[in-house]
């Protein structure tokens, strides 16, 4: 936790002291943008892949996909510890940029997320009047909706670090999939 400060406040350092315009620079006629979030790979062995699309007027739209392939949770999903383990996440996305900068600015995002994974419960069954306790594993999908807050800057005009915090709820099967979505990252990306 102490390195990822660090290296925050490095970046914000960074961002504060760079000797960028802003103005509209070669970077407002980029309109796409591919990311990476580091911090899920690190974190919880999730991969996550964004991709954005700049619009006029401080607007873009874009859609994130993770995969998880975290050996801890499917340790704790096997072992009783938790009761569902999400496995994929597809988020498309709404965001306005807060600031006036096209280099450094923060941002607000609405999403949605359709998302998946694998739930087991202790489930009691009879057979001939006699009653007994199995585990069924089944798997779930549900659709939530959310929002969050970042930060993105760019260095170059191309290379892209952004930090985003949100949360959303999911809708529809609360009964076997996660209560809340966490949208947490730490991404470096591409803009062209």
């Amino acid at each position: 936790m102490k390195k990822c400060a660090i290296i925050i406040g490095a970046l914000f350092w960074l961002s504060s002291s760079s000797a960028q315009s802003n103005s509209n620079s070669g970077i407002a006629f980029k309109k796409n943008e591919f990311r990476i979030d580091v911090l899920q790979a690190i974190a919880y062995g999730k991969i996550g892949l964004s991709y954005e699309r700049f619009f006029e007027r401080n607007f873009s739209v874009g859609v994130n996909a993770n995969f998880s392939n975290s050996h801890k949770i499917e340790a704790d999903f096997n072992n009783g510890f938790r009761n569902n383990i999400p496995r994929y996440e597809f988020n498309p996305y709404l965001r306005y940029a807060l600031s006036k900068s096209k280099s450094r600015f923060y941002f607000a995002e609405v999403f949605g997320s359709v998302n998946g994974g694998d739930f087991k419960e202790i489930v009691r069954e009879s057979t001939n009047g006699v009653g007994y306790y199995t585990i069924k594993q089944t798997q779930y999908t549900d659709f939530a909706m959310g929002g969050s807050l970042g930060y993105k800057m760019y260095f170059k005009e191309a290379f892209a670090v952004e930090f985003l915090v949100g949360f959303g709820s999911n809708l529809t099967n609360k009964a076997k999939s996660p209560d809340v979505i966490s949208r947490v990252g730490f991404n470096f990306g591409y803009r062209f």
